[in-house]
């Protein structure tokens, strides 16, 4: 089984159809105490991780923040930033992961567990999360994401364990249903009305979100509240401060213009390449796409056909683009849609100034309506270089760390953990262990 890049195999050991006792700590160092429970399929077995020495704090007081995988991507990134000041704060946290893969599963601090319910698809792993409920008994299961929301509250209901069920809405349903060709995300709505109200609470990632969540499956509005996606400042300015081993990053006199996120239909990289080659025609520019995706092929079409071989790369999938984004010029957004975009915060703790769509939801609730960057309208090719030029014109740029100050992670765990009924945990904090 592929535990993701880099990962250690030997902190994650499996359990069969049963619930499962609690395993001897590993020395670290040491080979990997699995056991198996039953039978059943491989997708619903559960495999559960024992990192070094035993978990501290109150072990009654369990989080399990219950989402697909580790793999590349804002809501990921934002669960195990949440997961890890949870840690910190000497919370017992698990992190479940219908399946235990993805880029981002060598970042998970060895205090942490994590819970693999081996799943082929997220339908499976419901019986290895009614058995992990069952046996662990956390007080509060967190998730993110429709699928896994949908399956921890009916997994909390059949377990019947009392576990207090706080979901979070990551997206604009509304948008994201308009732009999706797959059948089966077209039921989403009516299982989302199915179940989410039986939730205990819903944190939307945006106001824009909540909105949209509150019309499109009628729910209660006071059942939902926003809560924006946390950012640990100290850690990414941190990280932002490593050398880029990239010949594209050479200084040559050109600015740099950064762009970071996954290369799909979304996140509208074809818009923001024909803008870019208007701006090159005027400004000695350079353009870094940071991310990885299905449309990498068509976008390199598309560079080379309009003739930006020297002028734009595509950089591939960086589990560090912190150090891009301090040195970019200004960062750019394109989106088509979106729930709450970390990388414009990201970038902007980095120091960078930012031109974004204002794509629903989450850019202008960032930058205030243009108070902190400027915004343009979704596609808009000549409004976008126009912006471009400008940011790089201007001579008094606002201040966007103090901005990116507002969502570090030590405010939104506050509201988190205000949301999932554990008030403020403030133990003191442990360093990471990347």
């Amino acid at each position: 089984m592929s535990f993701g890049e880099n990962s250690d195999p030997s902190k994650i050991f499996s359990a069969g159809a049963g619930p499962f006792p609690v395993a001897p700590a590993l020395q670290r160092g040491s080979k990997s105490r699995t056991r198996r429970y039953g039978g059943g399929r491989t997708a619903n077995r559960m495999k559960r991780t024992v990192k070094d020495g035993k978990a501290s704090g109150d072990t009654d007081a369990r989080i399990a923040v219950f989402i697909p995988s580790l793999r590349a991507g804002g809501t990921e990134r934002a669960m195990l930033t949440l997961a890890r000041e949870f840690d910190r704060r000497g919370l017992v946290t698990d992190l479940v992961l219908g399946c235990a893969t993805g880029e981002y599963l060598p970042l998970v601090p060895d205090s942490i567990r994590i819970v693999d319910l081996q799943a082929s698809r997220m339908l499976f792993s419901l019986f290895g999360l009614i058995r992990y409920v069952k046996a662990e008994q956390p007080r509060v299961m967190l998730s993110a994401l429709p699928h896994a929301n949908i399956l921890a509250i009916v997994s909390s209901f059949l377990s019947r364990q009392g576990v207090r069920t706080v979901i979070s809405e990551r997206s604009n349903l509304s948008r994201t249903l308009a732009d999706t060709k797959l059948v089966r995300e077209r039921f989403l709505p009516f299982l989302m009305r199915m179940t989410y109200g039986y939730a205990d609470r819903i944190i939307a990632v945006s106001h824009g979100v909540a909105d949209d969540l509150i019309r499109g499956i009628g729910l209660d509005p006071n059942s939902v509240e926003a809560i924006h996606n946390p950012l640990d400042v100290e850690h990414i300015r941190a990280q932002a401060s490593a050398p880029i081993d990239h010949p594209f990053a050479d200084e040559d006199g050109r600015s740099l213009l950064v762009a970071v996120g996954r290369l799909d239909f979304a996140k509208d990289h074809a818009t923001l390449i024909s803008s870019f080659s208007r701006v090159v025609r005027k400004r000695p520019v350079k353009l870094a796409i940071v991310g990885e995706g299905p449309l990498r092929a068509s976008l390199q079409t598309m560079i080379d056909e309009l003739e930006l071989r020297s002028s734009v790369a595509l950089i591939g999938f960086s589990k560090n683009p912190y150090p891009w984004m301090r040195r970019a010029a200004l960062f750019l957004h394109s989106s088509r849609r979106e729930g709450f975009p970390n990388t414009i915060i990201e970038a902007m703790a980095c120091g960078a100034r930012v031109v974004s769509t204002n794509c629903e939801s989450g850019p202008a609730e960032i930058l205030e309506d243009g108070k902190w960057g400027r915004l343009v309208a979704v596609g808009d090719v000549q409004a976008f270089a126009a912006a471009i030029l400008a940011g790089l014109d201007d001579a008094n740029p606002p201040d966007v760390r103090r901005r990116a100050q507002d969502f570090s992670v030590e405010i939104v765990a506050d509201a988190y953990l205000l949301a999932m009924g554990m008030g403020l945990a403030s133990a003191t904090r442990k360093e990471f262990q990347d």
